[in-house]
C-alpha cells in the first residue's frame, strides 16, 4: 500500500472514530440526564402504568311529591363495560361478550360499533350494559381470563317506583351523545346519564351529583391488586314537586278508564291521546299533569307541546270583550234559529230560541258568540285573549313548551295575523308559480311537435290564454288568502279558525278568570333539597300579570259558567251531586281539528275540551284538559276533571253509568 492510500485511510479511520466517540457522548449525556434529571418524571410515569382510577358514579337526587312520596329514585345495580386500553383480541372478547350477554340488541357489531364512536375516548370505560343481572355478573367473572378489558362496575339506576306514573312531567335519562363538549355540559363524560326531558332534565344538574373515584393498583394484565386511595362520590340533590300523589293518580288513572270507554262508541272510537292539567289557582302550582299515550320516550309532553283547537272553551274570551267593549249586557237577548244568518250559516248545536250570556255559555250556543265576535271584531277578542295568557308559553319549569310562533298557531293578534298572511303568500304564489311552469312545458311539448308555423301560432294563443286564467285565479286566490274576513272572526268567537294552544295555555287562562285577573307563572318543582336536608332552594309564587278587566267582568263571566254545571248545562251530568258551597264554573268543548284523520267517510271526528275551575266563591282550583277524538267535552275529558275534582274536594263519586245527552253530546 503507498503512503497515498495509507493517509487516507488513516484520516476516514479518525473520522469514524471521532463520529463513535460522539454518538457514546451523546448516548452517556442522554443515560444521565434519565438518570440524574428525569428520574422523577418516569418513576410517575411507571407509577400510572400501573395504578387506575375507577368511577364511582355519583347517586342521583330523589324526585318526591308535595305530600312526599318518593316517585324516582336510584337503585343498586351492575354494568358491563370495555377498557379499551385493556382490549386484547377484540374480536373474539366481544364476540364472548356478545353470547354472555345474550341481548339481541347488543350484538357483536353493535359493541364494535361502540367502540368505533368512541375512538377518541379510549381512556374512559364504555358502558355496553346497564342494569345486568347477577347471573350475568357471575358469568362474566368466571370468564374473567378470556375478557381482558371487560369489568364488572357497581353503578345506581334510576327507577320510578309507581311506573308511568306523571310519566311526561318527570321525564328520562339517557346516554349524554350529542351534549358531549358543548357549553354547559364540560362536565359530563363518556357514559354519563342525563335527563332528556322533563324534571329530570330541566334540574339535571342539582339532580345529577358528582361522581366520585377509587386508585387501585393493577398488575401487567390490567387486573387489580390493591387499593390505593378512594375519593367517595357526593350524591345529587333531591327535588319536592308541587305534585300531589293522590291527584295525579287519580288523573292519570281517569285518563286511561276513560279512553278505554271512548273507544266501544262508533262516535270515538279513535280515542287514545290528549293531555290535563291540574293548578292552583291562587299560586300557579302543579298539581297534576298527564299526558296520553304515556310512553314518555316517543311521544311528547302534549300538556306543554301539544296544540289544540280550543273549540267553545274560548267563548269566555269572546263574551268578556263584548262585556268589556259595551257591546252586550249579561241579560240581554240573542235570538238562536238553529244558525247564524250571515255566511256561511254556521249552525248551533243549542237549542233554538232565546239566549243570554248565561244560557249562551251553559249550553254553548254558536249564533250568541258569532254574533258578540261580530259586534266586537277580532281585534278586541285578541286584546282580551292576551290579557288571559293565551298569546304566548307560560314559562313553565319545563323544557320544550311550545312557543307557539308557526303562522299557523296562537293567538290572531294583529302580528299573528300578518304573519299567517305573510306565509298563505308564500304558499299561494309557490302553488302558482308551480302551475305556470307546468303550463308552459305541457305547451313546449306541444309546441315541439308542430307541423307549421300556423299551428304554433295556435298554441302560442293558446298558452297566453292559459296563463292568464291562471293569473287571473292567483290574484283572487291571493287576496282571498291574505285578507281577513267576516267568516274568520266568527270562527274565532267561537274558539274555531287559525288559533290553539296547549292544555297549560288553556289551564292558565282559566285560572286567571278564577282569580279575577291575576295570572302566576305556572311551576312544578318547590324545593331543592340537598342530601344532608337543607333547603337549598325554594321557588315561590310568580305574579306574571294582572289584568285590566274590570271585577264587574269577571263576575259576570265566572256567574255564566257556574250555569253549565247547573240544570240544563252541557256539564250538570258531571257535578249535579256535588254540594251546593263547592259549585263549580266550566265550560264544555267539541273541536274540530280539520287535520288528516278527522273525518273517515262520512264520519266526522271531534276532539273533546273541557276547562273548570271550583269553587264557585273561592276558587281554588283550575283545570283544562283534552281528549283527542273525544268527541265532546263533557262526554270525554269532562269526565277525569269530574275524578280529579272529587279526589280534591274529597267527595265520594257516584255512579254515573248511563251516557245521556246531557254527558255525551256535541257541547
Amino acid at each position: 500500500m503507498d503512503d497515498k492510500r495509507r493517509k487516507i485511510l488513516e484520516k476516514d479511520l479518525k473520522i469514524y472514530k471521532s463520529i463513535i466517540i460522539a454518538i457514546f457522548l451523546v448516548l452517556v449525556a442522554r443515560l444521565a440526564w434519565l438518570q440524574l434529571v428525569e428520574t422523577d418524571i418516569y418513576r410517575t410515569k411507571a407509577e400510572s402504568n400501573r395504578m387506575r382510577l375507577v368511577p364511582i358514579p355519583a347517586t342521583r337526587g330523589n324526585i318526591s311529591t308535595s305530600d312526599g312520596i318518593t316517585i324516582a329514585t336510584d337503585h343498586p345495580s351492575f354494568r358491563v363495560t370495555i377498557t379499551y386500553l385493556g382490549l386484547e383480541n377484540q374480536d373474539q372478547v366481544v364476540q364472548k361478550l356478545a353470547e354472555i350477554l345474550n341481548d339481541p340488541e347488543i350484538t357483536p357489531e353493535y359493541i364494535n360499533e361502540l367502540i368505533k364512536a368512541n375512538s377518541s375516548r379510549l381512556y374512559e370505560p364504555i358502558v355496553v350494559k346497564r342494569n345486568i343481572s347477577i347471573e350475568t355478573v357471575t358469568a362474566i367473572e368466571s370468564r374473567r381470563n378470556e375478557l381482558p378489558g371487560v369489568n364488572i362496575e357497581s353503578a345506581p339506576e334510576r327507577e320510578y317506583p309507581y311506573g308511568n306514573l306523571a310519566a311526561h312531567l318527570l321525564g328520562y335519562l339517557s346516554e349524554v351523545n350529542e351534549e358531549l363538549g358543548k357549553e354547559g355540559y364540560e362536565e359530563y363524560k363518556l357514559g354519563d346519564l342525563i335527563g332528556k326531558i322533563g324534571v329530570e332534565k330541566q334540574y339535571d344538574k342539582y339532580l345529577r351529583g358528582k361522581d366520585g373515584f377509587r386508585q387501585v393498583e393493577v398488575n401487567v394484565k390490567n387486573r387489580p391488586i390493591r387499593e390505593v386511595t378512594t375519593v367517595p362520590p357526593e350524591p345529587g340533590n333531591n327535588l319536592v314537586l308541587t305534585i300531589d300523589f293522590d291527584l295525579q293518580k287519580v288523573m292519570d288513572e281517569a285518563f286511561d278508564s276513560v279512553l278505554a270507554e271512548l273507544q266501544k262508541n262508533p262516535r270515538s272510537d279513535k280515542a287514545n291521546g290528549g293531555a290535563a292539567v291540574l293548578l292552583d289557582v291562587k299560586t300557579g302550582k302543579v298539581l297534576a299533569m298527564t299526558t296520553r299515550p304515556d310512553n314518555k320516550i316517543t311521544v311528547q309532553n302534549k300538556a306543554i307541546q301539544g296544540r289544540y283547537i280550543p273549540g267553545s272553551t274560548f267563548k269566555m274570551v269572546t263574551g268578556i270583550a263584548a262585556l268589556e267593549e259595551g257591546k252586550i249586557t249579561p241579560n240581554e237577548i240573542i235570538y238562536n234559529p238553529g244558525r247564524y244568518w250571515y255566511p256561511p250559516y254556521i249552525k248551533s248545536v243549542a237549542p233554538v230560541g232565546p239566549m243570554n250570556l248565561y244560557s249562551a255559555i251553559s249550553k254553548s250556543d254558536n249564533v250568541y258568540f258569532q254574533e258578540l265576535g261580530r259586534r266586537v271584531g277580532v281585534d278586541a277578542i285578541a286584546r282580551v285573549g292576551k290579557d288571559l295568557g293565551l298569546d304566548g308559553p307560560t314559562g313553565i319549569d319545563l323544557p320544550y313548551e311550545s312557543t307557539g310562533s308557526s303562522a299557523l298557531q296562537g293567538l290572531p293578534t294583529p302580528e299573528k295575523r300578518k304573519q299567517y298572511f305573510d306565509w298563505a303568500a308564500d304558499q299561494v304564489n309557490k302553488r302558482y308559480e308551480d302551475r305556470i311552469k307546468a303550463k308552459e312545458e305541457e305547451f313546449a311539448q306541444l309546441l315541439a311537435q308542430a307541423v307549421d308555423e300556423a299551428e304554433k301560432q295556435k298554441l302560442e294563443r293558446q298558452k297566453a290564454n292559459a296563463i292568464k286564467q291562471i293569473e287571473a285565479q292567483w290574484k283572487i286566490d291571493l287576496n282571498w288568502n291574505t285578507t281577513w274576513h267576516d267568516v274568520d272572526t266568527f270562527n274565532i268567537a267561537i274558539g274555531q279558525g287559525r288559533q290553539n294552544y296547549t292544555p297549560l295555555q288553556l289551564a292558565t287562562y282559566v285560572a286567571t278568570i278564577a282569580n279575577n285577573g291575576v295570572r302566576y307563572k305556572p311551576y312544578v318543582v318547590e324545593k331543592i333539597i340537598s342530601p344532608y336536608g337543607e333547603v337549598i332552594e325554594e321557588f315561590k309564587p310568580q305574579i306574571v300579570s294582572k289584568s285590566t278587566i274590570s271585577q264587574k267582568t269577571f263576575d259576570e263571566i265566572k256567574k255564566a259558567m257556574s250555569f253549565t254545571t247547573q240544570p240544563g248545562g252541557t256539564a250538570y251530568s258531571l257535578f249535579k251531586h256535588f254540594p251546593k258551597e263547592i259549585k263549580v264554573g266550566a265550560k264544555t268543548g267539541t273541536a274540530q281539528p280539520g287535520q288528516a284523520g278527522y273525518r273517515v267517510g262520512d264520519k266526522q271526528y271531534y276532539d273533546g275540551i273541557f276547562v273548570a275551575f271550583a269553587p264557585l266563591d273561592d276558587p281554588q282550583i283550575a283545570f283544562a284538559g283534552v281528549i283527542e277524538y273525544g268527541y265532546s267535552g263533557s262526554g270525554s275529558i269532562g269526565k277525569v276533571a269530574q275524578a280529579v275534582f272529587e279526589e280534591y274536594f274529597g267527595l265520594k263519586k257516584e255512579a254515573n253509568e248511563n251516557i245521556g245527552v246531557e254527558s255525551f253530546g256535541l257541547d
